[in-house]
């Protein structure tokens, strides 16, 4: 494929250049975890396996490359909704679109900060920057999720909401998991080790000390990795209709007049 058919081709591949980035970055430093033990190697934590240099430049490179991809997604998403909702008459909608961009750019923002901040590092940045990028994207999810049910069947199938609201449901359902097993693993440990830091590797043994709590960190670390996937495949589900979208044309698509294919809205009208 030519540089000019990748260009006419639109934005399909982009969702699909994101899972390439997030499963490589898994397979690199979890190979490392496995083979040179830098941490536990069931279910670990994200940042706990790129605590070490190779991993944590890996880890950085990779994650900063997804949240400029998710950035970009998340706008073509927004440029995408926009136009439907001025096409078919949905401007009360617009307010919405706009508010849902911004929880995604927020979301990005937050894979940004734990990419380059460590967890082992600077804990008050990296924790809360967790929170707001898995957070920060569920919010975006409900959104598309509603968006998608109003467009229906018209834009896209009734089966494309129900898949979406499933990957909404288990992700929020594996969010909460992860965050109070998470808290009160830590909690636990430190009620019973007040003077000991939080430990990198939450094997059940370290050493003479037994890490009282591991159980709720394993089931925090394995809720953790699938919301991550339930995140990624929400994302994948937009490749159908992304391919509709002209990288040459800038968001011009095949239910938008070519007449309007830069999508310029009376403001006067709709406010966004």
């Amino acid at each position: 494929m030519s540089f000019l058919d990748l260009i006419c081709s639109g934005f399909g591949p982009l969702n699909a250049f994101i899972a390439v980035v997030f499963f490589y970055d898994l397979f690199i430093f979890y190979k490392n975890v496995i083979v040179k033990y830098f941490g536990d190697p069931f279910m670990p934590y994200f940042s706990s396996t790129a605590s070490e240099h190779f991993q944590s430049c890996v880890f950085a490179i990779c994650g900063n490359i997804s949240a400029f991809l998710i950035c970009v997604m998340v706008f073509v998403k927004y440029r995408q909704m926009r136009s439907i909702f001025y096409q078919q008459d949905m401007g009360y909608l617009l307010y919405w679109n706009n508010i849902a961009k911004w929880f995604g750019y927020l979301s990005a923002m937050g894979l940004f900060v734990i990419s380059n901040v460590e967890g082992t590092a600077i804990i008050p940045v990296h924790m809360p920057a967790a929170f707001v990028m898995i957070g920060g994207f569920l919010i975006y999810m409900i959104f598309q999720c509603y968006f998608t049910y109003i467009t229906s069947p018209v834009i896209s199938l009734y089966t494309v909401f129900t898949y979406r609201a499933v990957c909404t449901a288990m992700a929020a359902l594996c969010f909460v998991i992860s965050f109070v097993c998470g808290i009160t693993a830590f909690t636990i440990f430190h009620n019973k080790y007040p003077d000991l830091p939080t430990p990198r590797s939450w094997d059940t043994w370290d050493g003479p000390i037994y890490l009282h709590g591991s159980e709720f960190y394993i089931i925090s670390a394995v809720a953790e990795w699938l919301c991550a996937t339930f995140q990624l495949i929400f994302m994948i589900s937009f490749e159908p209709e992304f391919e509709t979208i002209s990288l040459q044309y800038f968001l011009s698509s095949d239910f938008i007049d070519q007449e309007n294919r830069d999508f310029f809205i009376d403001r006067n009208r709709y406010r966004v």
